[in-house]
């Protein structure tokens, strides 16, 4: 980590230069170093750092053999970069990064951005301009947690959760996500009184399945405090409020992969400065620079039934009445062949 990044915060960042974060990104391979020149696209030659002050890092690689070849090949070093095209400042997209880092509203991103740039004698950045720079930053965390192979809960584990898009609510859409994303062995499972989660249980090894009936007001057991999704609820409520735009489809999976990013990878450090470095080093993975083939979104196959084995476990039954309430949202007890209510162990 470089000495600068070490204990920043948001008031330190106003003391900054441009030079200062150069250094700091240079170090965390966002921006690459003089030294590590590639060879000329042109002539196949050896490059070597050239002053340039009209381009943004003051610099590029030109052909060494310019002279004695007539060579015209040259490299720009933030191509394939964060920065390729970037016409703002690379102070102010670091202190976009910050602030995105520590969840700061655009409103106040944008007072606290133009502050600085009142101070400097430069123009005011418009709104357009950090939202579009927060959406770059969300893709960059949408690459990184594609690649992630964690599996939810597993013996002994407190409650987890992750969202997903889906398309619909019954045991044909939700079962097939929990036998890829939970770990088998995981020994307890809290739901709700869904009728789609009932035997949800038979997808794990062995594990006890435990229910609390909020259509009843009962959100905690009486008996047993740790059955209830309580935590999971509160995850799910600020999870909405991070939504500030729902322009998109896209846009909500970028959201559901931001909030899985910070809770998985950002949240597991404490300090600012620890983030910052962790999400740098997470950027150069995704643009490496000229050359380098940067991290892709890794896309995978919606699971179903038949791709985790689990079609044994769905409802044999056509009739659309009881196939409609074995999606039912309302959170009801199981009975079993009760006044004609059917038999739950069927499905």
């Amino acid at each position: 980590m470089h000495p600068l990044l070490e204990n920043i915060n948001l008031f330190d960042i106003s003391s900054l230069t441009e030079e200062n974060v150069k250094d700091i990104l240079t170090e965390a391979r966002v921006l690459p170093e003089k030294i590590s020149a590639p060879m000329c696209p042109t002539c196949g030659s050896e490059t070597s750092a050239n002053r340039d002050s009209s381009r943004k890092l003051g610099w590029m690689w030109i052909c060494k053999k310019k002279n004695q070849l007539k060579c015209s090949g040259k490299v720009n070093p933030t191509s394939n970069t964060f920065f390729e095209n970037v016409k703002i400042h690379i102070l102010d997209v670091f202190i976009l990064i910050v602030c995105f880092i520590i969840k700061l509203q655009i409103s106040l991103v944008l007072e606290q951005l133009n502050m600085f740039r009142r101070r400097r004698g430069q123009p005011q950045m418009s709104w357009a301009t950090i939202v579009d720079f927060y959406s770059r930053l969300r893709e960059v965390a949408e690459i990184i947690g594609s690649h992630h192979d964690k599996l939810l809960g597993g013996p002994g584990t407190i409650k987890k959760g992750f969202f997903f898009w889906l398309m619909g609510k019954k045991k044909k859409d939700l079962w097939p996500r929990i036998a890829r994303h939970c770990n088998p062995e995981t020994s307890v499972i809290c739901t709700d009184s869904a009728t789609q989660y009932h035997n949800i249980n038979k997808l794990f090894n062995d594990a006890i399945h435990k229910t609390t009936n909020h259509k009843k007001g009962e959100f905690v057991n009486k008996t047993d405090k740790l059955n209830t999704i309580n935590p999971l609820e509160n995850e799910n409520r600020h999870f909405k409020k991070s939504i500030v735009s729902r322009k998109s489809e896209k846009s909500i999976i970028q959201y559901m992969a931001l909030h899985f990013y910070r809770r998985t990878r950002l949240n597991t450090l404490k300090s600012l400065d620890a983030k910052v470095q962790m999400f740098l080093e997470d950027i150069s993975w995704v643009f490496p620079g000229y050359g380098k083939e940067g991290l892709q979104l890794k896309k995978i196959e919606a699971p179903t039934v038949e791709s985790e084995g689990i079609s044994d476990m769905m409802p044999k039954t056509f009739n659309k009445k009881l196939l409609n309430a074995l999606s039912d949202d309302d959170e009801v007890p199981f009975v079993d062949d009760e006044d004609g209510d059917p038999n739950w162990e069927e499905f």
